[in-house]
């Protein structure tokens, strides 16, 4: 698949989650970069330029919608593709919030295999 051994930031203060996602991202192919704040996040996606951010909506030093809207408006990080994984109950209203922020999907958190193949679906849709 055109996907593989892509470099994926996971933005997630969860060190279970964090270990979960890593194992499925290494099982997929890909290297796992991880933050556990916002300010964190931002600073690795400027200046490591992952393939992919998966983001989570909650950290303990900033919201998660705030941290993407930042991505999306950095020139160095615009044009990364972000998927939000939230632990939050998904509603419609975030859901849309991270949509139109520039997310290319919101996911509720589960399976990270699932994830992976939501992550892998985005990224061969935006390789073609």
């Amino acid at each position: 698949m055109a996907s593989r051994h892509k470099s994926i930031l996971l933005a997630d203060d969860d060190e279970i989650v964090q270990a979960v996602v890593s194992a499925a991202a290494e099982k997929y192919g890909h290297r796992l970069l991880r933050a556990t704040t916002g300010a964190a996040t931002l600073e690795v996606a400027a200046s490591r330029q992952p393939d992919m951010v998966i983001l989570d909506i909650r950290f303990p030093d900033a919201d998660g919608r705030d941290v993407l809207a930042k991505l999306k408006g950095n020139p160095r990080t615009a044009h990364i593709p972000v998927v939000v994984w939230s632990g939050r109950r998904t509603s419609e209203s975030d859901s849309r919030i991270a949509l139109e922020l520039g997310a290319e999907d919101y996911v509720e958190k589960g399976d990270a295999d699932i994830l992976m193949l939501k992550l892998e679906r985005v990224l061969l849709r935006l390789s073609r």
